[in-house]
């Protein structure tokens, strides 16, 4: 991959060989977004690299106002996310919306209730005053009871009414699910009705499986791919997750995210997990983060925990990546870390030149680095809490070689990123 010259002046300001400048106010992006030329990460429409935060919030139709959604937005905004995913239909067949208005007439998905679909577009409409992206879950597992009472016809009818509904809000994605619970007809039928009419939005997919339940149908393609675990994915499950995405990703040259594993209890500390989880997946070469945590039904208690359930931390992962050139960075091979310990644990994502490299380490401790598997006479690393989002100078190297680089702060359980990088 060719990288601009511009890039070296940005190395040498990461990793403190230059003073800072003064940042200015990050541009909004250009909708619709797409998908970038080499397959790998999204841009806004002007090409501009854009780094997916979303937020999932399967039953904001069902559970709130037009209100408490602005709400809801405003607050999600302010911790720097930039899309939400929403079900389309309710969790249930007989259940409706906020309003108390079926999708369909008598559950008949030929004859859309067009009040149902006004309300959602209200909310995108919102949502784009805001410079925020919809991602729309058109399909789900707990209307396969009623969908397969219908033809393939009708499938392409419900994906043409609303994909034209909301045709005109260019913030909008779409998503088709659930790969492993829909046939290949049914997605194919409601993914063709949707790109019929609804021209230059992206067309994704989401796939809510364990590593070991994972469905590639091509016959399924999209253009970006959305893994949401269910909540029997464990931690080393997850991680394992992230690690078979990131020996795919070449070979499938598609974007996409992964979100946290699902937590049952309303009220638990995940932070840290949560943290560890959104590193393990843009380690991966995701092209951003999905955040899931018991909001995304709306319980009572959701305006309470919508400041504590992970997302606290999103604002800083954002910060710290935005001011490194993310979007050309690759996971690499671990030859930096001559310790085999190191190798399994820590996360490196490297540019395709070998002058910067970011690692993530789940815990405090010092590691060993080889640097002669950067170029460059001239090294400088910078270590950043994911915790506060906090910047200290690591220390600058003149030759190629090991070097033993220690965590600011050596309290246990605290994780850290370490950038190095050349300055030449």
């Amino acid at each position: 991959m060719l990288l601009p010259a511009c890039l070296g002046i940005l190395i040498a300001f990461c990793l403190g060989f230059v003073h800072p400048f003064k940042s200015t106010q990050e541009a909004a992006p250009k909708f619709p977004l797409k998908i970038s030329p080499n397959g790998r990460h999204i841009t806004d429409n002007n090409g501009v690299p854009f780094l997916m935060v979303a937020d999932v919030a399967w039953q904001m139709l069902r559970r709130l106002s037009y209100n408490e959604a602005v709400q809801y937005m405003d607050i999600r905004k302010s911790q720097s996310f930039n899309t939400f995913l929403v079900q389309l239909l309710p969790m249930l067949p007989n259940q409706r919306n906020f309003n108390k208005v079926s999708p369909f007439i008598n559950n008949d998905i030929t004859k859309p209730n067009k009040a149902y679909f006004d309300y959602f577009g209200k909310i995108i409409a919102a949502a784009r005053e805001r410079n925020l992206v919809v991602g729309i879950v058109v399909s789900r597992k707990s209307w396969n009871v009623i969908f397969d009472t219908h033809s393939e016809t009708a499938w392409k009818e419900y994906g043409t009414y609303v994909g034209k509904a909301f045709a005109g809000y260019s913030n909008v994605i779409w998503i088709v699910s659930e790969e492993e619970y829909q046939s290949a007809a049914q997605f194919g039928a409601i993914a063709e009705g949707i790109r019929s009419v609804s021209e230059g939005q992206i067309l994704a997919s989401l796939n809510t499986c364990s590593p070991t339940n994972l469905n590639e149908n091509p016959s399924n393609f999209s253009s970006l791919k959305f893994i949401i675990p269910d909540s029997t994915v464990t931690p080393s499950e997850y991680a394992a997750l992230a690690n078979w995405q990131k020996n795919s990703a070449e070979a499938t040259l598609r974007p996409f995210l992964i979100a946290n594993s699902e937590f049952p209890r309303e009220i638990t500390d995940q932070s840290s997990l949560i943290r560890t989880q959104a590193y393990q997946s843009i380690m991966s070469s995701a092209a951003g983060f999905c955040h899931m945590s018991t909001i995304k039904n709306f319980n009572p208690t959701w305006k309470v925990n919508i400041t504590k359930d992970g997302a606290e931390y999103i604002h800083e992962l954002v910060k710290i990546l935005k001011g490194i050139p993310w979007e050309y960075m690759q996971p690499d091979k671990p030859d930096l870390l001559p310790d085999s310990i190191d190798k399994a644990d820590i996360g490196i994502v490297s540019l395709s030149n070998k002058r910067m490299c970011m690692m993530y380490l789940p815990e405090s401790r010092p590691v060993k680095v080889d640097l002669k598997y950067l170029h460059g006479s001239e090294f400088g690393a910078v270590w950043y809490s994911p915790r506060t989002g906090r910047r200290w100078d690591g220390g600058k190297f003149s030759t190629a070689e090991q070097v033993v680089v220690q965590p600011p702060d050596s309290q246990p359980g605290w994780d850290w990123i370490l950038l190095i990088g050349s300055k030449q």
